[in-house]
């Protein structure tokens, strides 16, 4: 619940949020599960067509393409994976990871909303986008990993008594994953003495169990195994050292910050949220 409580407080207010949803003729849906289901978009600002380019809120683009954002006021900085897209307002020139390139489309607010171009986004983000009887489609390609295709990112969290496993089902949002996890490994270290299975079995200053990350081919087999590794602090200590990841591919455990573990953790909200989560198994009361 503390990390569902610290995603919804950043995103908030990144953001912004609504719970009105404007009416529009032009319908956007993600073609972006890996269980090929359609997922419909609804926005709180709607989407337009401007000099004969699709205009969408910033939102769209941040949340369903797994792209983290920072937005200063003046221009909206979106990142995911290798791939950094700099947009400013007013503006017909972005930057892609430093790069300058020409917009045919000039971003502006719109509805106290962000507006961007669809097209170009999505595209950078090796997208495709499909317009057909006012219907425009996002489509993502599957992520891989060492050739083979990820089918779903499985997470599973230890509760009191039990636990809960869960699967992310959107391409995008399970390639922004992985980068986070590799992206936040830090300097190598020699494994823990000992790891409690979960945190109520811990006692100050052991290392227990938070959560076991499994990315899984269409068979649901493994790829890719990492555990997340907290340390129950006392109530005066600092957080520094407060996680460790073990990567079971490598088998070398590595220090991960605390911001790289809540980005994670703010990626599986967001996928969440838009419908790309399923249950799988819980045995939390």
């Amino acid at each position: 619940m503390k990390k569902i409580i610290h995603v919804l407080a950043v995103l908030g207010v990144m953001l912004g949020s609504s719970s009105a949803y404007a009416d529009t003729s032009i319908k956007l849906q993600m073609d972006n599960r890996t269980d090929g289901v359609p997922l419909e978009i609804t926005t709180d600002a709607a989407p337009e067509l401007k000099n004969n380019r699709m205009m969408v809120p910033l939102r769209v683009i941040s949340e369903h393409l797994g792209a983290r954002v920072l937005w200063t006021g003046k221009e909206a900085v979106l990142a995911n994976g290798d791939k950094t897209i700099t947009l400013r307002l007013s503006s017909d020139t972005a930057e892609v990871n430093g790069e300058k390139v020409r917009l045919d489309a000039e971003p502006y607010v719109k509805s106290g909303r962000v507006m961007v171009p669809l097209r170009f986004v999505a595209e950078m983000f090796d997208c495709d986008v499909r317009y057909e009887k006012q219907t425009v489609t996002i489509a993502t390609k599957p992520f891989t990993i060492d050739g083979v295709d990820v089918a779903a990112f499985q997470y599973e969290t230890f509760a009191t008594l039990g636990s809960i496993v869960e699967h992310i089902v959107g391409n995008s949002h399970i390639e922004a994953i992985y980068h986070a996890i590799e992206s936040g490994k830090g300097e190598k270290v020699e494994p823990p003495a000992a790891v409690a299975p979960k945190w109520t079995l811990a006692a100050t200053g052991d290392w227990y169990r938070n959560e076991i990350f499994d990315f899984l081919d269409r068979n649901g087999n493994s790829i890719r195994h990492y555990e997340v590794c907290s340390k129950m602090l006392a109530s005066n200590e600092s957080t520094l050292g407060y996680f460790l990841i073990y990567a079971a591919h490598e088998d070398q455990w590595y220090k991960i910050d605390e911001e790289a573990v809540f980005g994670i953790w703010q990626l599986e909200s967001t996928a969440e949220r838009h419908g790309y989560r399923l249950v799988v198994e819980n045995t939390a009361p």
